[in-house]
């Protein structure tokens, strides 16, 4: 008889959830309950943590150096064209639903952060003048905010400070910033950690580019090159009391179809005399000219799936990029070349010819190359100074 209770109690039990299920669903089935919040971020941004932007790449002004004749005298034309940078920003909301109807967000600009950030930075960051940019969406004066609508159906709206940049200026925008909070709306929390954002320290800056005019350009010489930043690395580059700061540059090879062609031994700051074979990477870079009426160069690393080169260029964290506007000077005699990206800096060297002299010094440490017998041995294959000139 025990047996015969227990055995229908458990059948009980059986019907009884078979009938929870039959007669009503869960009202969370099928529903998505991931809690909306407010949050911001900036255009610029490549980690939703990051909440500061400092240093940002606004505009260049490209003035143009035209030669005039086959002595090389030149001609300023100064780049006058105003430009303009947009500051971009996201407002949104969490979760996995897009919102159920308009959401009008208040956005306003941090006073208090940014005056704790110049405290703690040592910098002098202000709001610019309202005068000097536009914004995409209305502000409301007795708020003191700008109304963001993130619309019903969407899950996003942007916010977009429109900065005019004029050349007599230049200066002015390194310290603009653009602090934001927001401020609760409705009954849509905010985000206790993505509340708000800041974007400050704009770069403006000028460049240079040469317009030949139809004359030839110049060969580039094969040589030892004294290179600044070397020369300003004296930490790193300084072995028994020498300090290594040449740079050299050699023809790629002697095939007509690599006319025009060059390496540079020695990357961003650092000697190929002393770590030009380093276990990162070597420190070399293909350099070929890629515009006959400006006479600019492409700075080429080379990758590491490159079967013609034994090892790629040096990166350590990051991976170097091309740069396409370095440039020979034939009065001066100077090679300014762009690394972009090494261990994640940009570095602009100038690399002044000083004879043809390609001999490697041996530091007698590793990674050195030793010479470039040694080089030739580690898997290089195209022309050396070893295969004569």
């Amino acid at each position: 008889m025990k047996i015969l209770t227990n055995k229908c109690l458990i059948l009980f039990s059986i019907l009884t959830l078979l009938c929870c299920l039959s007669c009503g669903k869960l009202d969370f089935e099928n529903k998505e309950f991931y809690k909306k919040e407010l949050y911001i971020i900036s255009g610029e941004s490549t980690s939703a943590t990051e909440r500061i932007i400092t240093n940002l790449k606004a505009y260049t002004f490209n003035d143009t150096l035209k030669i005039l004749n086959d002595n090389y005298d030149v001609k300023l034309i100064e780049d006058l064209k105003d430009g303009q940078v947009d500051i971009k920003f996201k407002v949104g909301i969490g979760g996995s639903l897009s919102a159920d109807k308009d959401i009008l967000v208040k956005v306003v600009f941090d006073n208090e952060a940014l005056s704790d950030f110049n405290v703690e930075n040592n910098t002098a960051y202000y709001i610019p003048d309202p005068s000097l940019y536009r914004v995409n969406v209305p502000y409301d004066p007795v708020s003191k905010s700008f109304m963001v609508t993130i619309k019903k159906g969407t899950s996003s709206s942007a916010l977009i400070f429109s900065v005019p940049i004029q050349r007599s200026k230049i200066d002015t925008y390194n310290n603009f910033a653009f602090p934001l909070n927001i401020v609760k709306s409705g009954e849509t929390d905010l985000s206790r950690l993505y509340h708000n954002f800041m974007v400050a320290n704009m770069i403006v800056d000028k460049n240079k580019i040469v317009n030949w005019s139809g004359f030839p350009i110049p060969q580039l010489p094969e040589g030892r090159y004294h290179s600044a930043r070397l020369q300003g690395n004296a930490a790193e580059n300084n072995v028994n009391g020498v300090l290594y700061s040449y740079k050299y540059v050699t023809r790629l090879s002697n095939d007509p179809k690599d006319k025009g062609q060059f390496m540079i031994w020695g990357t961003g700051v650092w000697s190929f005399e002393v770590f030009g074979l380093h276990s990162a990477g070597w420190m070399y870079n293909k350099l070929y000219l890629n515009n006959e009426v400006y006479g600019t160069y492409t700075m080429e690393p080379l990758p590491a799936n490159d079967p013609k080169f034994p090892a790629a260029t040096f990166r350590y964290s990051t991976i170097q990029n091309s740069s396409f506007d370095n440039s020979y000077d034939p009065k001066t005699k100077t090679l300014t070349v762009h690394y972009k990206n090494v261990i994640g800096s940009d570095y602009t060297d100038v690399l002044t010819y000083i004879d043809d002299n390609l001999n490697i010094r041996d530091v007698g440490n590793w990674p050195a190359p030793h010479n470039w017998q040694f080089v030739r041995q580690s898997g290089y294959n195209y022309w050396l100074p070893i295969d004569g000139k």
